[in-house]
């Protein structure tokens, strides 16, 4: 811990500030003060605040409907209408002769396993075990594979 010394060099400014701290203190201040110090206005004293009293509570009115005329109610906003829907073509209905006729370009360029695990995603052992509505999402993935369909 430091210590701070002040020293002021104005006899009646460290009058002033005396009279400042003792009178924060509570105490009285000196009624003889030097005549060469001027006298400093005291702060006045002010009264606590005093709690209100406490309000009753307003009772609110009963709610009235109000009914707005048609002619005063908001317009809509005008939003521009939706594009209409661009056509969407149904997926290509594919038979499994056209399917089996894709993947012999696949075979002979060695992705066997590839198809052999595509057969697998699709929960079947050979390609006659698809189901029609299968064929679609098949000849997709045969298309992912480098099928030409």
């Amino acid at each position: 811990m430091s210590n701070l010394t002040i020293t002021v060099e104005a006899p009646e400014l460290t009058a002033a500030i005396l009279r400042l701290a003792d009178a924060m203190k509570g105490n009285t201040v000196p009624a003889a003060a030097p005549a060469s110090v001027p006298s400093v206005p005291m702060p006045a004293v002010r009264e606590p605040i005093q709690q209100p009293a406490p309000v009753a509570p307003v009772q609110q009115a009963p709610a009235v409907p109000v009914t707005v005329p048609p002619t005063m109610q908001p317009a809509a906003p005008a939003y521009p209408a939706p594009a209409p829907a661009a056509p969407v073509a149904a997926a290509p209905a594919y038979t499994l002769d056209q399917l089996q006729v894709a993947i012999g370009p696949l075979m002979d360029a060695g992705k066997a396993p590839q198809l052999q695990g595509l057969l697998a995603k699709y929960g079947v052992q050979r390609m006659p075990d698809l189901r029609p509505d299968q064929l679609p999402a098949f000849a997709a993935d045969l298309r992912g594979l480098g099928a030409r369909i």
